[in-house]
């Protein structure tokens, strides 16, 4: 389908009140479905999160970890738990998750049992322990969240949470950054800032592409750079389809305005966007990029809360 009709008909669900309530009925006339290639690709970028954490913070064990933007399966939760965490917060502006998108994403996350024990090193009695079949409670996702030492907050605001100040050593988002608007994600890191431990960090793998392509292969992944603010608004009154365009560089500097050392700050460029870029006629906000970080689709950020020098000179942080 080109994405002008799928935007057309996204709109025009965004109109349909009591979203929530719909969702509910739909799912127990259509079985949710997870997708298993997208959930093999989460996982594979959720595994790298595990290991920047691990290298920079030791272990997770024992660590405590919020998830911005949990979603419907919760399989990066279910990596963190495997690593033994204390706990890991999970959170959304929409209370997403249910027995369905829970029972899918045990789905996925089995089918990627050996790709998840020989990177995390672990025997399979543990993951079966934990995850294998049988051990989800389909009838009370929250004893499984228990279970498995997950809190879930949502609904909530991520700029305003009710955890305690220096409460967690990491805070960690995929593809979810790209969805809020910037003012709104300066809040989110400024709040990070003061849940985090010194030392702590945060890890957020950002899709900076035109999301409208991943269903519309006819158009470029920077298709989108090419409409004004004004007319792009068309395109997400489906509060759903926001996508906020900001490109690599803009994020790094938030976390740097908010405080945060940067440890690690990667990028996928697509040679096919380079040469896309080559015709497309720009909007004028983005003239002033450099064609590299427009044609940036992943983003790949890893910062660290400063540890105050008398800590270190003291010997008070480990």
């Amino acid at each position: 389908m080109r994405w002008q009709m799928k935007c057309l008909i996204d709109n025009c669900k965004g109109l349909v009140p009591f979203q929530n309530t719909l969702r509910t009925l739909k799912r127990r006339v259509i079985p949710y479905r997870p997708s298993l290639s997208r959930g093999a690709f989460a996982i594979e970028e959720g595994l790298i999160q595990v290991q920047w954490l691990r290298e920079n913070l030791g272990t997770l064990e024992g660590k405590k970890i919020l998830e911005i933007g949990s979603g419907w399966e919760l399989l990066l939760p279910m990596l963190f738990s495997l690593c033994r965490t204390d706990r890991v917060f999970l959170t959304d502006l929409t209370a997403l998750l249910d027995k369905y998108t829970l029972a899918g994403g045990l789905e996925s996350f089995r089918h990627n049992r050996r790709r998840i024990l020989d990177t995390l090193h672990l025997d399979v009695a543990e993951f079966d322990e934990r995850f294998g079949a049988g051990t989800e409670d389909i009838e009370s996702e929250n004893r499984f969240l228990a279970k498995n030492g997950m809190v879930y907050l949502a609904p909530c605001d991520c700029r305003h949470l009710p955890l305690e100040d220096a409460s967690l050593d990491a805070i960690t988002s995929r593809s979810v950054f790209e969805h809020i608007p910037r003012p709104v994600i300066e809040e989110i890191l400024t709040e990070s800032y003061r849940l985090l431990t010194p030392g702590g960090l945060v890890c957020h793998f950002v899709d900076n592409s035109d999301h409208w392509e991943h269903g519309d292969k006819t158009i470029s992944r920077v298709n989108f750079l090419r409409f004004s603010d004004r007319a792009f608004r068309l395109t997400y009154l489906n509060s759903l389809n926001y996508q906020n365009r900001l490109r690599h560089n803009e994020y790094v500097d938030m976390l740097l305005k908010c405080g945060f050392e940067i440890v690690r700050a990667e990028r996928n460029v697509d040679p096919a966007a380079l040469q896309a870029l080559k015709t497309l006629p720009l909007a004028p906000q983005f003239l002033r990029f450099p064609a590299e970080d427009l044609a940036t689709m992943d983003s790949y950020l890893l910062a660290r809360k400063p540890v105050p020098e008398w800590t270190i000179r003291h010997g008070t942080v480990e």
